[in-house]
């Protein structure tokens, strides 16, 4: 039959989400402190039962406690998503640039020209992807330097996770309509950053439901 320490633990278990290595750090750590202030108590002349119930309500309710560690928990997920998004955008923007300037785009082409909306478009695309990515670097700066240096905000969270999610729509959107609309148009390249952007999407909400629960 779990005891009074086992329950409280099972029961902030029940509240916390974020990276599972940090998580169960967490409910180790609260384990060890409940269960030597139970011992305490059982040196004094205390029963295991009511030295048990006596520690859990010095420790306090699990609510309070399970918003402090959830708040923790948004942040490592929020600094995750961030260095994802700028690993995922960065290596995509550069393996963009390098192809553009290996291959000849001309002759794709051939005796057409890009119409000046093409054109507009995709000047307009470098120009997001190259916006999106000095956001990415701010928002690894934010979440890592950022909450050591002026406190955690949830704030800072929530902006990560929008900011990937719309950085990823973005690009991927910018990136078939360029592809589809050029002569030789098929979008079986952007296919194939499927599998990353969709991990930068997953970690997004990841995030974002993190620090929900710690509001």
């Amino acid at each position: 039959m779990a005891g009074a320490v086992d329950d409280y633990v099972q029961a902030l278990a029940g509240r916390l989400r974020g990276p599972g290595r940090l998580r169960d750090g967490m409910l180790t750590e609260v384990r060890e402190a409940l269960t030597d202030a139970a011992d305490a108590y059982r040196d004094a002349g205390l029963i295991a039962v009511e030295a048990e119930d006596r520690a859990v309500a010095d420790f306090g309710p699990v609510r309070p406690l399970a918003r402090e560690f959830q708040e923790v928990l948004a942040a490592a997920r929020g600094r995750r998503t961030a260095w994802l998004l700028l690993a995922v955008l960065g290596i995509h923007y550069g393996l963009s640039e390098l192809i553009g300037r290996m291959t000849d785009w001309q002759a794709d082409w051939g005796s057409a020209e890009p119409s000046a909306l093409y054109l507009g478009f995709a000047r307009c695309t470098d120009l997001f992807v190259q916006v999106a990515l000095a956001a990415a670097i701010a928002a690894v700066v934010a979440m890592g330097w950022g909450t050591r240096r002026l406190g955690l905000r949830l704030t800072l969270v929530r902006a990560t996770a929008a900011l990937s999610t719309l950085t990823v729509l973005g690009a991927v959107t910018a990136g078939t309509l360029l592809t589809l609309f050029a002569p030789t148009g098929s979008a079986a390249g952007e296919l194939l950053w499927i599998a990353p952007f969709a991990a930068v999407l997953v970690s997004a909400w990841r995030t974002w439901y993190a620090a929900r629960l710690a509001a």
